[in-house]
């Protein structure tokens, strides 16, 4: 007799589990840095100039939105402790909290779109320059709303562990944006040549696709049947309240990272333009090896939040030591192919130096030493998205948030500033600081999870909803 038959059920807490839950949102997040590559691929077909208004717009945006879209995503953990619990019911009112948070970030940032534009007029780039990155993030922030809603809506299957829907439809917007980055950049099929713009507007149509589909399958006759995708629509103030006081620090979190790493590439450009060009090209390679693994770390959360819900910590702890053996495993991987192949690998990116005055074998010899550093942080970058997401199923988010940010903003942005700034360091000093940060992090992180702080916390109300 076999020892285990593939029609048996995943072993709680085991690999088995955690892939299952873990492939499709890996695909579904790597399909993200091929939506922003095949963005920047045409762009980079349009003109340099689009190309290079593409990144600090799409940031800025970004960093905006950052924190409702960690209250928005954190409605996952909702979901994953209510299935865990068996508390169907309730299912349907979480996701409904997370809707209209995400309907009252969409408007919240419509109100803060003068303030991005006066941003980027006070960043002083060239005119041509700024005229491209206000059109990009106006019309890539004005659909902050689908953004937040993909969220909200996404969690309903992703808490559940139904992450294969999740995939199918985030392929399916892949596949539409790439066909409208060739219709309304170039103007084909009739439709008026729109550069930049175009570009916005297929990430924002293709996002509003995903809520849609989303938004539909939820409110079917099955998904009602189950878990009153329907009726349980009323807003739940203490449900609400929950999920901002959980969500919130991740939220805040998200956004004081992603504007660490901005001032820092703000930071390397006073290096020279070779020094920045090997920067940002070094984040976006990092970004294939790290942005799948924003899967794994949701995977992570999904599992602890159902195995908390089961009260069953043991099983919860287990699935997080699983996840970081798998995730240790893939960076490992990625950490050899910058050490083997990093010349390589900074060909693939030749399209997005800024400029032809640029000679691109300085850049990549330049990168050749950053990817080193990467290479060195990625066991620890594996810690810290694995509890990361361990953490926050659990609804650990205060700890992560505050360590996260007294390392960013005390250590990591004053050790680059002064290395840079007083100290007359070159980009070594720089990406040291870097790699700093994320080991320090990791490691706290891992300390945290290993002290078992995080059994105690109390996500899900006692009362009916």
């Amino acid at each position: 007799m076999p020892i285990l038959k593939l029609s048996q059920p995943p072993h709680p807490g085991g690999f088995r589990e955690f892939f299952s839950i873990a492939y499709p949102l890996l695909i579904s997040h790597a399909s993200y840095t091929l939506m922003h590559f095949v963005d920047r691929l045409f762009l980079s077909w349009s003109s340099p100039e689009e190309i290079a208004a593409c990144l600090p717009a799409g940031a800025l945006s970004f960093s905006l939105m950052a924190v409702f879209l960690g209250i928005s995503e954190y409605t996952n953990t909702f979901v994953a402790q209510y299935h865990g619990a068996d508390r169907s019911a309730s299912i349907g009112a979480a996701t409904w909290q997370g809707i209209y948070f995400s309907l009252f970030g969409g408007l919240v940032c419509l109100l803060l779109l003068p303030a991005g534009i006066f941003f980027l007029e006070w960043m002083d780039h060239p005119a041509t320059l700024l005229r491209f990155e206000k059109i990009y993030f106006v019309n890539l922030f004005a659909g902050a709303v689908f953004f937040l809603l993909k969220e909200a809506l996404s969690s309903f299957y992703s808490g559940r562990g139904k992450t294969f829907v999740v995939m199918m439809i985030n392929l399916a917007a892949n596949v539409l944006n790439a066909v409208l980055d060739y219709v309304l950049i170039f103007g084909h099929w009739g439709f008026p040549r729109l550069g930049i713009q175009g570009a916005a507007w297929a990430t924002v149509i293709s996002t509003a696709f995903c809520s849609v589909v989303f938004l539909i399958l939820f409110l079917s006759p099955q998904n009602h049947r189950l878990y009153r995708t329907r009726t349980a629509n009323r807003l739940h103030p203490e449900l609400m309240r929950r999920l901002l006081r959980f969500g919130s620090p991740a939220g805040v979190q998200f956004l004081l990272e992603v504007s660490s790493f901005t001032v820092f590439i703000f930071m390397i450009g006073n290096l020279g333009p070779v020094e920045l060009a090997a920067s940002t090209i070094a984040l976006s390679i990092n970004g294939l090896a790290w942005q799948p693994m924003i899967g794994a770390s949701v995977a992570t959360a999904t599992l602890v939040g159902q195995h908390i819900g089961r009260k069953d910590p043991a099983t919860a702890e287990k699935s997080a030591y699983t996840a970081m053996i798998s995730v240790e495993c893939y960076m490992l991987v990625w950490g050899v192919l910058y050490f083997a192949f990093p010349e390589f690998l900074y060909s693939l990116f030749q399209s997005e130096t800024p400029s032809t005055d640029i000679p691109f074998s300085e850049v990549q010899r330049y990168g050749s030493t950053i990817l080193m550093f990467v290479a060195v942080y990625q066991i620890a970058d594996a810690l810290n998205l694995t509890f990361n997401g361990a953490l926050r199923g659990a609804g650990d988010t205060a700890f992560p948030m505050w360590t996260s940010i007294s390392l960013a903003w005390l250590l990591f942005v004053p050790g680059t500033w002064l290395s840079i700034n007083h100290l007359g360091m070159g980009i070594e000093a720089a990406w040291f600081w870097v790699t700093a940060y994320i080991t320090l992090l990791g490691f706290i992180l891992l300390i945290r999870f290993r002290s078992g702080k995080w059994k105690r916390f109390k996500v899900l109300p006692d009362e009916a909803v």
